[in-house]
């Protein structure tokens, strides 16, 4: 689970890169427009490098890439409790104190992530209707061509004009896999609390401190 955890967290760095090289471009393509339209604008009346201009539709780029990096670093985040965590009293608590506040942070977080998967669900697919049969029962009688129909295949960006179905798809994937790692927690923490000496091994990493 580690290292599948940390290789879609690796992917996700993709998004950042991403991320960066349009701002880099669009911000280097801004000036140089400026730096041409000071310099030599007034010597034309129609300038001949009016092509250059910023990314059409950074803001939608930025946000779709870091969005992706955020959603496949949850994993990782949660199996190593790189989440930010208040602990200025955790010294004064007892050791088993401090294993029951770990199970109830994983919890909140199994549970936060249930809510996120099942809401999500809803961005891609249409919720059925009193006539209609629910999507799991179409699933399993095969029945594809009317599951198809129940995506939500109109909502585009307002920019670019992007499809936000498989974007969707992709976030709901990353999910997914948030859900079953914070289960997986849940059950690590449960263990380390009825056998503080099996789980005090467990090699996980401290979460960020306040």
């Amino acid at each position: 689970m580690e290292r599948g955890a940390a290789g879609i967290a690796l992917v996700g760095g993709l998004g950042l890169i991403l991320a960066i090289s349009v701002t880099c471009l669009s911000v280097v393509l801004k000036l140089v427009r400026r730096s041409l339209d000071a310099v030599l604008g007034r010597y034309f009346e129609t300038v001949p490098w009016g092509g250059i201009r910023p990314v059409l539709g950074e803001e939608e780029l930025v946000s779709f890439a870091v969005g992706f990096a955020l959603f496949a670093a949850l994993p990782w985040v949660m199996l190593k409790k790189g989440h930010i965590r208040i602990d200025l009293l955790e010294p004064w608590f007892g050791a088993r104190l401090n294993r029951w506040l770990d199970l109830i942070g994983d919890l909140a977080l199994t549970v936060i992530a249930y809510l996120i998967m099942t809401q999500q669900w809803y961005l891609i697919f249409k919720k059925a209707r009193r006539s209609q049969d629910p999507l799991l029962d179409l699933v399993f009688a095969g029945d594809w061509a009317t599951v198809l129909e129940r995506v939500r295949v109109r909502d585009e960006s307002q920019i670019l004009g992007l499809k936000l179905w498989p974007l969707h798809i992709v976030a709901e994937v990353c999910v997914i896999l948030f859900f079953i790692t914070a289960v997986y927690c849940c059950l690590r923490s449960a263990r380390a609390l009825l056998r503080p000496s099996a789980g005090s091994g467990n090699g996980t990493g401290e979460g960020g401190h306040v």
